[in-house]
């Protein structure tokens, strides 16, 4: 647990130790997630979470696009080029092996009972900023309000913050979400789909488990407290995006958390007295 979190400048030490006991804590909230869409489970929201798993990953690869084009223009070199390509290789990955689950739980090609899933990540990244493309937001807005309060943060904390801190803390979006997919790759081999399920999951945690952390290494070696906020604003953002992040889990599970139990959540986060996960023990 960090001793003290008001300071003017972090050591990079510091940094690393700090950022990923809160995403390691956001692992341990997630399990709470987890834990209650078991308890809860039915077909409804077996067939719900991977839809919208699969629209996750088929809008990152998009998103991971865009990064690419824009990297280019700043003259980026070929190595960091193929850095792209690996990491949208991978996002594509995921999305066919959730698509083959979902045709486990659904029926082979059949449409799920949702059309408008793959607005829920149709996000676009420009030399303006990032945004929702078309219509997307205001459907994600309407259909999945959580989700939005998340991607609305994650978009704020990259269009407006200072260059430095927007870097940070933009690893808590993949870096931070493969702390779901920790949890879900810890799934009961109690069926079929389970223990598919887990078996994906695993899989997604060995390609992005050090995405994170290393970004995080890199960026504690290059702190630039003139493109800082405070490192005690740092880390409040930090924790509620792992909060924000817990709540939209929640809703692709079809909220088996309650709002008391949410609530439970978001004081141990923001109090610190939650325990963390050794997640990111073996990467740290």
């Amino acid at each position: 647990t960090p001793e003290e979190e008001i300071m003017t400048t972090p050591t990079a030490e510091q940094i690393v130790r700090d950022t990923l006991h809160i995403m390691s804590q956001g692992a341990s909230a997630q399990q709470r997630v987890v834990d209650a869409y078991l308890a809860k489970r039915n077909r409804e929201r077996d067939i719900n979470w991977v839809v919208i798993q699969a629209a996750r990953e088929y809008g990152a690869t998009n998103m991971y696009a865009d990064r690419a084009r824009l990297a280019l223009a700043g003259g980026i070199g070929v190595r960091e080029a193929d850095r792209f390509a690996v990491i949208m290789k991978e996002e594509l990955d995921h999305y066919r092996a959730y698509m083959n689950l979902l045709d486990l739980t659904l029926g082979k090609g059949k449409e799920p009972p949702d059309g408008e899933a793959f607005h829920y990540l149709n996000v676009q990244f420009t030399d303006r900023g990032v945004s929702f493309h078309g219509d997307s937001g205001a459907i994600v807005a309407r259909k999945w309000p959580e989700h939005h309060r998340f991607i609305s943060l994650w978009m704020k904390i990259y269009n407006e913050l200072p260059r430095w801190t927007s870097r940070l803390l933009m690893t808590q979006g993949e870096g931070g979400s493969v702390g779901w997919h920790w949890c879900m790759s810890n799934l009961p081999g109690d069926d079929e789909f389970l223990r598919l399920a887990a078996k994906l999951e695993k899989t997604v945690v060995e390609d992005e488990i050090f995405h994170g952390p290393e970004e995080i290494k890199e960026l504690a070696a290059s702190f630039d407290p003139a493109n800082a906020l405070p490192w005690d604003e740092t880390l409040n953002l930090a924790r509620e995006m792992r909060y924000l992040d817990v709540r939209e889990r929640n809703e692709q599970f079809q909220y088996p958390l309650t709002e008391a139990e949410l609530e439970d959540i978001r004081r141990a986060i923001f109090e610190d007295t939650l325990a963390p996960s050794d997640i990111y023990a073996a990467v740290a």
